[in-house]
């Protein structure tokens, strides 16, 4: 029998713990694959086979006169075994330290983790399942509280009426006149404001303030909620802005003012013969003949838009008359035509009652409309002439190429009632028709280069527009001459 040698080794009880918890882990790399078997220890002795990696912290014994090795869990206080065997410990080498993995947690924070989980078990037992999670019926609260801060339209206007009404800071106001202008341009927003009191309570008020910014932002808002929108611009007739509107036009010093004041009334009477006569008898008209006396530039501004409107209120009716005349030579079959030809002809009634066009003869538009063509001038250099020919495409590089656009537009329109005033300017119209016979020229030539049919489509013909109403001007002027 060979000698013994007993090897006594300490090892820490921690590592035999998580390695009974959490499997054996082999320093040996090579003993890390998964198509090795790992060896396992028990309290009994197992033998270790050759080539096997065992974990640290185990008793270990070899039999001296086979070789063969054995393993087992450490037992506090068991040191023996068998004579023919050696216990040895398993301290791991220097190349294996470099792949030992270290536990994070001590012993005393393992047993505070193990007593948590004892207590969450014990509350789950105990039906506080879930006691940090929102329940089903909180989730529903929460969603319900989300919905109610989501503010409709109506309330955002009706709260902004609100806050105009209680607030006195023109700064405040204007801001709130400013939000209340963006909602208004919505068909439905517009009619609940008028039904909220808007008009009465927020907007005449404000086209009366001392502050010229209110009665803008007023002016504006008015104009907005007035837009293509019936209901609202028949609640503007009835509330009476139309005098306060043709005052800020005729007297407010502020050009903004005048300017939003003037397209309020735009809005407002745009489409509506009644508004128009409602216009008229508040002396619109005058006080739009007023200011084509007026010089300076701001005034010319206004004059364009104001024969813009004009030009557009006489096409109206004109096209109001085409189409009942378009019903009558073309017959009725259907209930919903005779329905339109109705209205059409109810419609026609009302702007021959308004008499915007007859209006315009008594307050002199005929020899004050040409004036405008008068101011700009007809001299014809040649440095003027480079400089159209400069810019053919997109808008007019000279701002007067829009102002004859404009007037041209209107004396067309007026020609059958303003024939004898349009006379001394019909020289004029010929020289117009013949600078823009040059700017013409160029244009066609422009799209005589083109071989593409959309390039040919994106040459903005502008001149040649302005040319041809020139031209058609001055043949229905010279024809009425002879």
């Amino acid at each position: 029998m060979y000698k013994v040698f007993v090897v006594s080794i300490c090892v820490f009880h921690l590592s035999s713990v998580l390695y009974a918890i959490e499997g054996p882990v082999s320093l040996d790399p090579k003993m890390n694959k998964p198509d090795e078997k790992k060896f396992i220890p028990t309290k009994e002795w197992q033998v270790v086979a050759e080539g096997q990696g065992i974990p640290p912290g185990l008793h270990v014994r070899i039999d001296m006169q086979t070789g063969v090795k054995e393993a087992k869990l450490l037992e506090e206080g068991n040191n023996g075994g068998s004579p023919n065997s050696a216990l040895m410990n398993t301290v791991p080498s220097v190349e294996d330290k470099k792949e030992e993995v270290k536990p994070e947690l001590d012993y005393s924070e393992i047993k505070e983790a193990l007593k948590k989980i004892k207590s969450d078990a014990k509350e789950t037992s105990e039906g506080n399942i879930g006691k940090g999670f929102r329940t089903y019926e909180e989730i529903k609260e929460e969603m319900k509280k989300i919905e109610q801060s989501i503010k409709t339209e109506y309330e955002i206007v009706k709260e902004l009426v609100a806050k105009y009404l209680s607030t006195k800071e023109d700064l405040e106001r204007q801001v709130i006149l400013s939000d209340l202008e963006f909602y208004v341009h919505q068909y439905d927003n517009a009619q609940d404001f008028v039904k909220m009191g808007g008009f009465s309570d927020v907007v005449l008020p404000a086209l009366n303030s001392t502050n010229k910014d209110l009665r803008s932002s007023a002016a504006f808002l008015l104009g907005s909620a007035c837009q293509s929108n019936p209901k609202a611009q028949i609640a503007a007739v009835e509330r009476g802005v139309l005098p306060q509107l043709i005052r800020l036009v005729s007297f407010d010093p502020n050009p903004d003012v005048r300017n939003r004041a003037l397209y309020a009334i735009s809005s407002i009477i745009r489409h509506f013969p009644l508004a128009q006569k409602d216009f008229i008898n508040h002396g619109g008209m005058t006080a739009f003949a007023d200011i084509f006396l007026a010089g300076s530039a701001d005034s010319l501004k206004l004059q364009l838009k104001i024969v813009t409107l004009l030009g557009d209120i006489i096409l109206e009716k004109d096209m109001a008359a085409q189409r009942l005349e378009d019903f009558t030579k073309g017959g009725l079959s259907e209930s919903t035509n005779e329905a339109e030809k109705v209205m059409l002809a109810e419609k026609l009634r009302q702007y021959e009652a308004a008499g915007v066009e007859k209006m315009l003869v008594e307050q002199n538009f005929c020899r004050l409309l040409p004036r405008l063509l008068t101011s700009i001038g007809t001299v014809d250099d040649k440095q003027a002439r480079m400089e159209d020919l400069s810019f053919i495409q997109g808008r007019p590089l000279r701002e007067e190429h829009d102002v004859i656009e404009k007037v041209l537009q209107a004396m067309l329109i007026l020609a059958r009632s303003c024939r004898t005033d349009f006379q001394s300017v019909r020289n004029q119209i010929q020289t117009l028709g013949e600078r823009y016979q040059e700017l013409k020229n160029v244009e066609q030539a422009e799209m005589s280069s083109r071989t593409l049919d959309g390039e040919k489509d994106s040459i903005d013909l502008y001149y040649s527009k302005i040319h041809d109403m020139c031209q058609q001007l001055w043949m229905q002027l010279q024809k009425d001459e002879l």
